[in-house]
């Protein structure tokens, strides 16, 4: 009996080790493309390809800046019309100052890569981008031709692109409306779901990031992990929150434990089209 106890906690340990090696090791190394379509009574133009990049996290474990060209040439390849960057482009929690030289270089290096994406790039701030110095990214992602869209809108074709500042480090603001013209039906993105008070009722799509997806995503107990005050239900893909309906992505990077199961990096082409 104590024979055959020992050999199945050595077959379990074995097995866990296997997993978290996995959860480490070869999860967050990849990179799925995820298509998804949106059909909306909001909304009568043409098709529209949304290219959604999020939560990037910059040299942490898994994230050196070379592999933001790969992230790039990824996005690249699927031919969209704008790409979405809604925030969170630095790993770690400490401010810029108590950084590396070697580490803000990095961060520099990835955030420049970004200048080669094909389609026009708008950008959101994060939580980890506003610890590290949210002036600093912002410069750096102008350097690279990316609009930073901070409780901001822009036309962009026949539609109304909204940036609402991150919930747990600025305010977002819902006048940020204000500037889209009456016929324009807007889209609005935000790098937390939780800034979801700030949605204005005819907002078409809510694009957001922060939750990775629970970045670990356990059979039948779920995404516990989602860092939001919003229940599990708004931890990935498709919710709707206060009358609008909202798309989170898993994002790229990993925080806190450079780990994923169940839950693999992602970049969404989101298709948006009219209902007829």
């Amino acid at each position: 009996m104590i024979l055959f106890l020992f050999k199945k906690t050595l077959w379990v340990s074995a097995f866990g080790l296997i997993l978290l090696g996995y959860a480490v090791l070869v999860e967050p190394a990849q990179l799925k493309i995820r298509h998804v379509e949106f059909v909306s009574n909001k909304y009568g133009g043409s098709d529209v390809r949304i290219a959604l990049v999020t939560d990037i996290h910059i040299n942490g474990l898994h994230v050196p800046p070379r592999r933001v060209l790969k992230i790039v040439d990824a996005v690249n390849a699927q031919n969209p019309d704008i790409v979405l960057l809604p925030g969170d482009f630095i790993s770690g929690h400490e401010k810029a100052e108590r950084r590396s030289p070697k580490f803000n270089e990095n961060i520099a290096l990835g955030l420049f890569h970004l200048q080669d994406l094909s389609a026009p790039a708008f950008a959101t701030i994060g939580n980890h981008d506003a610890w590290w110095q949210a002036s600093r990214v912002t410069a750096h992602l102008e350097d690279a031709d990316v609009m930073v869209l901070e409780n901001m809108a822009v036309m962009v074709r026949d539609f109304c692109i909204v940036g609402l500042s991150d919930f747990m480090t600025a305010a977002p603001d819902r006048s940020a409306y204000d500037s889209c013209p009456s016929d324009a039906p807007p889209l609005v993105f935000t790098h937390s779901p939780d800034a979801w008070e700030s949605f204005r009722n005819d907002t078409v799509l809510a694009f957001a990031g922060h939750t990775h997806g629970g970045q670990v995503n356990l059979p039948i107990v779920g995404r516990r992990v989602n860092a939001i005050s919003l229940g599990r239900e708004h931890s990935y893909g498709f919710s709707k929150v206060g009358g609008v309906d909202m798309f989170v992505s898993a994002g790229v990077g990993t925080s806190m434990l450079p780990i994923r199961f169940r839950a693999p990096p992602e970049i969404v082409i989101i298709t948006l089209r009219a209902r007829e």
